[in-house]
């Protein structure tokens, strides 16, 4: 091989690893950047489930006259969480779901914190409860059977700050930070907490 091939082969080689020195640098710029935009994805997704959801339930309290149910909020444990009584909040609102199923279902959903009594094996809550959000215990512990409107929080006309439904867990970043819990409120609409750890789930404020 000519001297001349050997420095044009050379250079060639050189400049190959130049280019794949850039694109390695640009995946790396580039994949933090991905991840935010896909978890930001996931939480708007998972806003629209628990809108849905809002919808749904809201045709059931128009069915009861507005008064709240008892609802059974982690149907896996054993023995059974309090109200014993209660039914999953799937079965509760499946006449109105129907075939929409999959609107308990958060794409960010993950089970990362043991439950005591709940089964092993699952990956999801989805998978484990057949749903990724919780129903506000304290409703049916303290008002099942009443209207909603005897809520304390509703009398008071502060129904943008009673949680209805929230997600299982921080599915969306790590707990007290903005935008990692999403909530549905009394008055139907969807948003996340300004502070997840103030508040009991009856007394909570709202990011504006």
């Amino acid at each position: 091989m000519s001297t001349h091939r050997r420095k044009l082969l050379g250079f060639t080689i050189v400049e190959l690893l130049v280019v794949i020195g850039i694109i390695a640098v640009l995946i790396g710029i580039l994949m933090p950047v991905l991840g935010k935009a896909r978890t930001a994805g996931k939480r708007v997704a998972c806003r629209a489930q628990l809108a849905d959801i809002g919808r749904f339930f809201q045709m059931y309290l128009n069915d009861s006259k507005t008064h709240l149910p008892c609802v059974q909020t982690m149907p896996s444990v054993r023995p059974l969480l309090p109200p014993i009584s209660g039914k999953p909040a799937t079965e509760l609102l499946d006449p109105y779901i129907k075939d929409s199923k999959k609107v308990w279902h958060c794409p960010a959903d993950q089970i990362t914190k043991p439950t005591a009594g709940a089964p092993d094996g699952f990956d999801e809550y989805y998978q484990r409860e057949g749903l990724s959000y919780l129903y506000n215990a304290a409703l049916s512990i303290l008002y099942a059977g009443h209207q909603l409107n005897d809520t304390p929080l509703y009398r008071s006309g502060q129904q943008n700050r009673l949680v209805i439904f929230n997600e299982m867990e921080c599915f969306h970043g790590p707990v007290n930070t903005n935008g990692s819990m999403n909530y549905l409120f009394a008055d139907m609409h969807v948003g996340d907490l300004a502070n997840e750890g103030g508040g009991s789930g009856l007394t909570v404020e709202i990011k504006h």
